[in-house]
């Protein structure tokens, strides 16, 4: 398949390319030549970039004299992130411009401008004030995808104090670990929301989770569907009722802005920090530069504040003075399986963000009403998750980009909050490909033993320089920070994904390294498998994991979805076995292959296959919270063979 050149009209009005010229630099690489050299001052740049506000300027912006991993930034400064976001944009004139468009699950619409965020986001921070929460407090914030979530989470960083998002389908057990983690004093809520055509309670499962919570005091709930119960503060008149001139609190750079939590193999979930000033240089780096998102652009990603798309999504967008479109449920249903395409056409997006497991679900649906969807305003559609499968890509290309929009590639993780690998539209880029390393990263392939992998061999993706936005820590755990991402190559981050660069400069994510499975000697990611059983349209998604083998010592096992219509027998068993051996080799010609009505996902659409593998296995599957479908594994336990 040859490579996509974005359109010349789009390359030339590109915000990057403007950098560029600016900056009198030939290409995007000598940019990231430079971001290596002289780390200071190119996140100095991306901060001008961003528009950061300084109450105090830093004596010094980078200090990285006790190692990469205890890197210091903004020495002596003090800021508070709301300023930037909300501020900024009404001392520029921008108050009237729509902030959120909000599109319900129900088809009920709410805009908000400017204006009105940075009044309700001051609010929040006074009614919180008010009832004894303090800069450095942590808050939790369970509530669904509407416009009140977008002030919760800037009210609570005007604030001062430290936004905990979770996922707002959460069960009582994973909210109340990770407020008691937190140690959170108040969280913000609200009573229900809509979710697949049901109103879904979020107040009361919340109320369940304050037993193992003991710290939380103050409960805010906004009241939509009239299912309030006694123990939570009344939304609209405890914001409502506040007052909406709450000046910003100024906070050290470094001070946390959030905790954002993320899976663990066992034991508790990681609460990765993130801070004030760390966020608006990372996004400014990767979305308003990268990924292109301009002042005017009207942005959609389809998530949860839960994941670090929903705050990255927000931030990135109120930085650009951009629209964000949000939109509640899910992003297909049984009466419209291409929603979020859907919602992208009625709500005339530009800047569109996509995961590669909702493409190849959308492709055994009958693409001919996409036809019918106006879809001419996309200039970017971005899109991380899983690794893309070459049809699944080209697809996404033909009915949703139109070959015309630009499909960029990105991924990173939480702890980056944002991106370690990028495509750009000033780059050719090549399907299922990352066109480039993220700006000031230092991203190199490493061989086991620490040394640097040679063009097209498989390896470790590492960040040798880290980059503003990197972690400073696990939320009271510095221990498991430092052996989570510092330990297997001292003063280098390991993140946890094999990966090769082409000759070309071209990345491929193979996937998790963890994951990589060790067939008679033979290492291979499992995506590489799960490519070939999906290529032939009769599975739409799959996991392919390692079990125990006494002759091999791992063998193959791959738990498939079969396509709509398809149906499981022996002779797609053999046609499923042979793709695997044609396209991967015989040595992975999958052991036991098996069917199920959906895989174990993360809200990144991410397939869990550590907890594939533990309900095959009959183990324990450990950290179930990121999990938004565990009703799946009783299926995949039915599964086992009875001699496993």
């Amino acid at each position: 398949m040859t490579a996509f050149r974005p359109a010349d009209d789009i390359r030339a009005a590109s915000t990057l390319a403007a950098f560029l010229a600016r900056e009198r630099l030939a290409s995007y690489e000598a940019l990231a030549a430079r971001a290596e050299a002289e780390p200071e001052a190119f996140w100095a740049a991306m901060l001008a970039l961003a528009g950061t506000r300084w109450q105090t300027p830093p004596e010094r912006l980078r200090d990285i004299s006790a190692g990469a991993e205890h890197v210091r930034w903004g020495l002596g400064g003090r800021l508070n992130l709301s300023e930037t976001c909300l501020d900024a944009r009404l001392a520029g004139g921008d108050g009237g411009r729509v902030a959120i468009d909000w599109l319900g699950e129900d088809g009920a619409r709410r805009r908000w401008s400017y204006a009105d965020l940075a009044a309700e986001a001051a609010r929040v921070a006074a009614a919180l004030h008010a009832r004894g929460v303090r800069a450095g407090d942590a808050v939790g914030i369970y509530m669904p995808m509407i416009p009140e979530i977008a002030a919760a989470f800037l009210g609570v960083a005007r604030l001062g104090a430290v936004a905990v998002p979770m996922f707002s389908g959460f069960a009582a057990p994973a909210l109340a670990a990770r407020l008691a983690d937190a140690r959170a004093r108040a969280v913000l809520t609200a009573d229900a929301t809509l979710r697949a055509g049901r109103v879904v309670a979020l107040e009361s499962v919340l109320d369940e989770a304050r037993a193992e919570a003991p710290t939380v005091e103050t409960v805010i709930s906004l009241r939509r569907f009239g299912m309030g119960g006694p123990c939570a503060q009344d939304w609209a008149a405890a914001v409502g009722g506040a007052g909406a001139e709450f000046a910003a609190v100024p906070v050290a750079s470094d001070a946390a802005l959030m905790i954002g939590y993320t899976s663990g193999t066992t034991g508790r979930p990681k609460g990765v920090i993130q801070t004030h000033l760390g966020v608006q240089g990372k996004a400014a780096a990767d979305f308003l530069l990268c990924l292109d998102l301009k002042p005017g652009d009207r942005h959609l990603w389809m998530t949860d504040m839960g994941w670090v798309m929903g705050p990255l999504t927000l931030i990135a967008a109120t930085l650009a003075g951009a629209t964000l479109v949000m939109a509640e449920g899910a992003p297909a249903t049984p009466n419209d399986p291409f929603r979020l395409l859907s919602v992208a056409a009625r709500m005339a997006v530009s800047h569109l963000g996509v995961a590669p497991t909702l493409v190849r679900q959308y492709m055994a649906q009958d693409a001919a009403p996409l036809a019918a969807l106006n879809l001419s305003r996309l200039r970017i559609v971005a899109s991380t998750g899983e690794p893309w499968t070459e049809d699944a890509w080209a697809w996404q290309l033909e009915h949703i980009c139109r070959h015309r929009a630009v499909p960029l590639n990105i991924s990173g993780g939480t702890e980056l909050f944002g991106g370690i690998l990028t495509s750009t539209v000033l780059h050719d880029i090549r399907p299922c490909g990352f066109s480039t390393a993220c700006l000031g990263t230092g991203a190199r392939v490493f061989r086991p033993d620490g040394s640097e992998a040679a063009p097209g061999e498989v390896g470790e993706l590492v960040v040798t320089q880290p980059p503003l936005g990197l972690t400073p820590g696990i939320w009271g755990d510095p221990a498991r920070y430092h052996d989570t991402y510092w330990s297997t190559f001292p003063g280098v981050w390991r993140h946890g994904d094999w990966v090769r660069r082409d000759a070309d400069g071209t990345w491929f994510i193979l996937g998790r390294s963890d994951d990589t499975l060790n067939i008679a000697g033979k290492r291979i990611g499992p995506p590489e498998i799960e490519a070939a059983l999906t290529a032939g349209g009769e599975v739409i998604d799959a996991a392919a994991i390692g079990v125990p083998d006494q002759v091999k010592g791992m063998a193959v096992v791959c738990v498939c979805v079969p396509a709509p219509g398809v149906t499981p027998d022996a002779a797609l068993v053999a046609r499923l076995s042979e793709a695997v051996a044609r396209e991967v080799g015989k040595p992975f010609r999958p052991h036991g292959i098996a069917f199920a009505p959906a895989l174990p996902k993360t809200r990144s659409m991410k397939t869990m296959r550590r907890v594939v593998r533990a309900a095959w296995l009959g183990e324990d599957p450990g950290d179930l919270s990121p999990c938004q479908n565990p009703e799946t594994l009783p299926a995949i336990a039915a599964l086992r063979p009875t001699d496993v």
